[in-house]
């Protein structure tokens, strides 16, 4: 009886360890359904330090004089995203005290593929470069006339099939729109369900488009429309922003304070090496954004060799984070919320001053 009891529990260790060997299995090879196990390497992606490039670098401006500085650089920050982990490229970004291991939907939303998220980053790119112009042009004070919102994608999932690309939203429910954040305040102001009436202006036409408004995908209770607007106005001079493959709204800070470096005869970093991130709305507002540890990782130790960042602006929103990344090189952080505290912060480190709220982040 006794050698039947050890046989039983032998049998039940037994069943019991290969029945761990299987599940395991079935987590590596990516079997097991993501609402069953969300912790495994098919349900997850790693975001780490990406690559920082000098926007100054970016930017070429004709129609008006360049001040180009000497020295010093406006670093943009970026994160790198591996999509594609196994299990020891998985284990080892848990352990990294640089990464972040996140839900695969945080970044490639169910329905859409990594094309389309490009695709769909690189227009937000393009719209932020165009909101820190706008900014940074009225700061200089040049007087523009937007005249509309600018569609610049359709989403697969939008609520009708009669906006295009190209077209121009003049006005909704009969008020007159200019920019493409009135568009935005007007449809938050309702809710899912309700109808709405647009104006657009096409290529060839001016047409009237009545639409019921959607469910957002990420909020149901805010209404959506499901098209990425941006301004549509008539620049007094040339910009052209070469960002590559870098995509995405977070770099509009840095636009906005590159072109200011650039038109304006006195130097903005005094020689420094500058970096950060942040969103730019119409009003100057700064934004918070994703990533800024893998971002002030990146920037105190540049993968292409360049000179660490000395100061690191960040989104007030986004400073707890920011407390506690690990560098490589001591980096003082200074949050703001606007252009003008980030131009007030530049102001202060010219004059030997430390700017409001900063910390130093110090290397071990």
């Amino acid at each position: 009886m006794a050698d039947a009891g050890v046989a039983a529990r032998r049998a039940v260790r037994v069943s019991l360890f290969v029945g761990l060997v299987l599940v395991v299995i079935a987590v590596v090879r990516g079997a097991v359904p993501c609402d069953v196990l969300a912790t495994q390497p098919a349900c997850q992606v790693a975001v780490q330090p990406g690559p920082v490039e000098d926007t100054l670098g970016l930017i070429e401006v004709t129609g008006a004089e360049v001040f180009r500085p000497d020295d010093g650089s406006l670093h943009l920050t970026t994160v790198a995203v591996q999509d594609d982990l196994g299990f020891a490229s998985w284990i080892g970004a848990r352990t990294d005290g640089s990464v972040e291991v996140v839900p695969r939907e945080r970044i490639f939303p169910p329905g859409f593929d990594r094309t389309e998220v490009d695709d769909l980053n690189a227009a937000a790119m393009r719209d932020s470069q165009l909101v820190a112009t706008i900014v940074a042009l009225e700061t200089l004070g040049y007087e523009l006339d937007p005249d509309g919102a600018l569609i610049v994608a359709v989403q697969d999932d939008a609520v009708t099939d009669e906006l295009e690309i190209g077209d121009v939203i003049t006005a909704l429910d009969g008020r007159p729109v200019r920019e493409s954040t009135e568009v935005v305040e007007l449809v938050r102001e309702r809710s899912p369900g309700d109808p709405i009436e647009l104006e657009v202006r096409g290529e060839t036409d001016t047409r009237t488009i009545e639409v019921t408004l959607g469910a957002n995908p990420d909020d149901t209770e805010l209404p959506y429309i499901g098209v990425l607007l941006t301004t549509d106005v008539d620049l007094p001079i040339d910009i052209e922003v070469d960002a590559g493959v870098i995509g995405g709204p977070s770099a509009g800070l840095f636009f906005a304070l590159s072109l200011l470096e650039l038109l304006e005869p006195d130097e903005l970093i005094d020689g420094r090496v500058i970096a950060g991130t942040g969103t730019l709305a119409r009003d100057g507002t700064v934004g918070g954004v994703g990533g800024v540890s893998q971002k002030l990782t990146g920037a105190s130790a540049p993968e292409d060799g360049s000179a660490p960042a000395e100061v690191f602006l960040v989104p007030r929103d986004n400073l707890d984070e920011a407390r506690s990344a690990p560098v490589a090189a001591d980096v003082l952080v200074v949050p703001v919320d606007t252009l003008e505290d980030a131009l007030a912060a530049l102001e202060d480190l010219r004059a030997g001053r430390e700017p409001t709220d900063s910390l130093l982040l110090a290397a071990p």
